[in-house]
C-alpha cells in the first residue's frame, strides 16, 4: 500500500513543487492526476486482512466483536471494492470529458454514467466523446 499512498499524495507533491518554483508540465497542474487521492479509499483494506483484524475494527467503532461472522468480513471486502471502483473510474471519466463533454458537468453526473454504465448496459442519456472517455469506460 505504500505505492498508492504515494501515488495518492502525488497532486499534492506537484503543487508543492510548482509553487517553489520547479518546472511542471501543464498536463500535470490541470487536475488529471487528483483522481489518484481517490485511491486513499484503498486504505480500509487493511482491516479487511483478516478476521482478528476486522473484529478490533468492530471493537473500534463500538461493536461487539462476538457478533462478527466470517461472512460480514468477505461482504465488506465487496462493498470497499465496488466502492472503490465506481469512485475512481466516476473521477477519471469526470477528468476525460468535463471539458469536452457537456453531458457531464460535475463528478455527480460522472458517478450516475459510472453507475448506470457498470451496473446495465447503461441508458444512453451520456456517451463518452473523447478516446480516453472510451478507453476508461472499456476498461472499467
Amino acid at each position: 500500500l505504500a505505492i498508492i499512498d504515494l501515488g495518492a499524495i502525488l497532486p499534492g507533491l506537484i503543487k508543492i513543487a510548482s509553487a517553489m518554483g520547479v518546472a511542471v508540465p501543464p498536463s500535470l497542474m490541470g487536475g488529471a492526476l487528483i483522481n489518484l487521492r481517490l485511491l486513499r479509499i484503498l486504505r480500509l483494506q487493511r482491516v479487511l486482512v483478516d478476521y482478528d483484524t476486522f473484529s478490533k475494527f468492530e471493537l473500534a467503532l463500538g461493536l461487539n466483536p462476538s457478533d462478527a461472522r466470517p461472512y460480514q468480513l468477505q461482504l465488506a471486502r465487496i462493498i470497499i471494492s465496488i466502492f472503490t471502483l465506481l469512485s475512481v473510474t466516476a473521477g477519471l471519466i469526470y477528468s476525460a470529458e468535463h471539458i469536452v463533454n457537456p453531458d457531464i458537468p460535475d463528478y455527480f453526473t460522472a458517478l450516475y454514467f459510472t453507475l448506470t454504465t457498470l451496473t446495465t448496459v447503461g441508458f444512453g442519456d451520456i456517451s463518452p466523446v473523447t478516446t480516453a472517455g472510451r478507453w476508461i469506460v472499456g476498461g472499467s
